[in-house]
């Protein structure tokens, strides 16, 4: 929930000094007001958000700062086995199908967090119910055909959600998106940890669906970038290829910021085709996920 909300600032765009009202997180994020305050309270210990009697908390630092990006969460435990149960797929140690009991047994959890944790991936597009009992998991781009379609398929939305009617850019996330970009460039992509790229890349992609005013498009871009991070996240080690990404990044951003939505959508299609080609050896990168996973 911590991590949510400070997604949640960085979508907005919030400047420190920000009023963080319980009520309104709780109705932005579809729970009640207890798991807020608690995540609240965490999120003070981390310097993230600062408590001011009988009015809440206040939001301590920019949210799209390099010190914000730069704060660590704890992994909770539903997090771990998630992260661990796509990972040991990405790997084939574990078959297609997956029940509850598989979890529990597997992480000897009880039924409640192996309940949790399904439920989080099946609402996150990675499984769904299959026929019967458990889940199936969804496509896991560790082969070269799954990695073809999924850029043949992001080929196809991404470009045409910028042209959509609708597209509409909002002036302060187009801002932090290229201080995080410029950011990224003059401090030394060579040394900036790959969770850090992956996630400015990530938040770059998603944010050409949530302008383009078309909810179906939007939930296809956020599914594959979903589908992305569990995955591709394991092949991202070219510290070249993301260095050119990121100035195309901010090409497409200057289109956009010029009112060039045509030039933008073509950028952003050459974009994708020299990410496509910059295809990764599926074999090698098992094995070492593989090796990860056993590891005693």
């Amino acid at each position: 929930m911590a991590r949510r909300i400070m997604q949640f600032a960085q979508r907005e765009g919030l400047a420190a000094g920000t009023h963080l009202p319980e009520v309104k997180l709780s109705e932005r994020l579809g729970v009640s007001r207890s798991p807020v305050r608690a995540a609240l309270s965490l999120l003070a210990k981390r310097g993230v958000v600062e408590p001011a009697p009988k009015q809440g908390y206040f939001l301590a630092l920019d949210a799209g700062s390099s010190d914000f990006a730069a704060i660590d969460l704890p992994e909770s435990a539903e997090e771990a086995i998630y992260r661990d149960l796509v990972r040991a797929r990405f790997a084939n140690l574990i078959p297609p199908q997956v029940a509850v009991s598989d979890v529990m047994r597997r992480y000897d959890c009880d039924r409640a967090t192996a309940n949790r944790v399904l439920a989080q991936m099946s609402e996150d597009g990675v499984i769904e119910r299959a026929p019967g009992r458990g889940y199936v998991f969804g496509p896991v781009l560790n082969d070269a055909r799954a990695y073809d379609e999924s850029y043949r398929f992001r080929l196809l939305v991404e470009p045409a959600a910028v042209l959509e009617p609708g597209f509409r850019p909002d002036p302060k996330r187009m801002k932090r998106l290229r201080a995080r970009h410029a950011e990224l460039l003059s401090g030394g992509i060579e040394n900036a940890p790959m969770a850090e790229i992956f996630e400015i890349d990530a938040d770059f992609h998603e944010a050409v669906g949530d302008f383009c005013g078309n909810r179906f498009l939007a939930h296809a871009i956020r599914l594959q970038t979903r589908l992305r991070r569990l995955s591709e996240y394991e092949n991202y080690n070219d510290r070249d290829r993301l260095r050119d990404s990121c100035r195309e990044h901010l090409a497409i951003l200057d289109a956009l910021e010029a009112g060039d939505r045509a030039r933008a959508a073509e950028l952003l299609r050459r974009h994708i085709e020299v990410s496509q080609e910059v295809r990764p050896n599926f074999d090698k990168v098992r094995a070492l996920a593989h090796r990860r996973l056993t590891r005693v």
